[in-house]
């Protein structure tokens, strides 16, 4: 069996795919400009840059993210994004450095970031479909709670 690593390794093997993956799901209800919202959008032959039709700005998919004018390669955001968010206690920038190839600096500055944009409201939107998660407890013990909180009588679930 492979390790993780490997098989994002697999999955996004070069820039380009990561680029695409990206665009799937930032475009996934249609192509848009960041600067005007307009879904004209042309698509160059080089498939990493786009033109807006209506105010004819010139644009990556990564502009309005926070990748925007990074020199960093998305493979290698999305391999930090994974990184971060597969471990449940946070990893350390000096661990990410090291997974990532990258100096702890560089490490250290992703973090930052990805921690920012866990507080925007996009990313905080509510879920849809199915979710599912790992190792979680969800809720807590009847007796902990507020009297007007409490659910009451249901064996096994502490209230007592």
């Amino acid at each position: 069996m492979l390790s993780f690593e490997s098989q994002l390794m697999a999955a996004i093997p070069d820039e380009q795919t990561a680029i695409d993956h990206f665009t799937a799901i930032r475009w996934k209800n249609g192509a848009f400009c960041p600067y005007c919202g307009s879904t004209r959008v042309y698509h160059f032959s080089n498939r990493r840059t786009h033109k807006c039709a209506d105010c004819r700005s010139r644009f990556s998919i990564k502009v309005g993210t926070i990748f925007e004018d990074s020199k960093i390669e998305l493979r290698v955001w999305l391999m930090a994004i994974w990184l971060i968010t597969a471990h449940k206690n946070g990893i350390a920038s000096t661990t990410l450095s090291v997974d990532l190839g990258v100096t702890q600096k560089t490490a250290w500055f992703m973090t930052q970031c990805l921690r920012y944009a866990i507080r925007t409201k996009s990313f905080n939107a509510p879920l849809h479909r199915d979710v599912k998660a790992n190792e979680i407890y969800h809720g807590g013990r009847e007796r902990n709670k507020h009297a007007s909180k409490r659910t009451g009588g249901c064996p096994g679930n502490g209230a007592g």
